[in-house]
């Protein structure tokens, strides 16, 4: 019997991560005339992961739901007379997986989706005008 309720209570909190942080996190991207620190209103981004997904923002700044991986994202952003001086978002350990060092088998739950990791929840692009 305590065998049973053991292993119920290791499933129902497995995943630590994925259950406080969810498999996909919310990003804010804002592309910017690094030299004024204007923003730049016709700048489109597109956000990249490394499993291939491909999430397109339309307004700047803008925001964007992606699903957390194991690999950094690229942000590409173009706007018109612009060059793009930043491209890359990486990654971090998310502190929410250290729960699992209780219930060690929420942390192939929270590898196989991801949720161990995290990115920053803003990224500034720094843009300058191309010659």
């Amino acid at each position: 019997m305590y065998l049973f309720i053991i292993v119920f209570i290791a499933i129902i909190i497995s995943g630590c991560a994925t259950v406080f942080s969810g498999a996909r996190q919310t990003l804010h991207i804002q592309a910017i005339d690094i030299k004024n620190n204007d923003i730049l209103e016709q700048a489109r981004c597109t956000v990249m992961d490394e499993a291939g997904g491909s999430y397109y923002i339309t307004n700047n700044p803008g925001t964007v739901t992606v699903t957390r991986s194991s690999g950094p994202i690229s942000v590409l952003c173009k706007a018109d007379g612009y060059k793009q001086l930043n491209t890359s978002v990486g990654d971090s350990f998310n502190p929410a997986s250290l729960i699992n060092v209780i219930f060690w088998p929420g942390f192939l739950v929270d590898a196989a989706t991801g949720a161990y990791k995290k990115f920053p929840s803003h990224y500034l692009v720094a843009m300058e005008k191309s010659n």
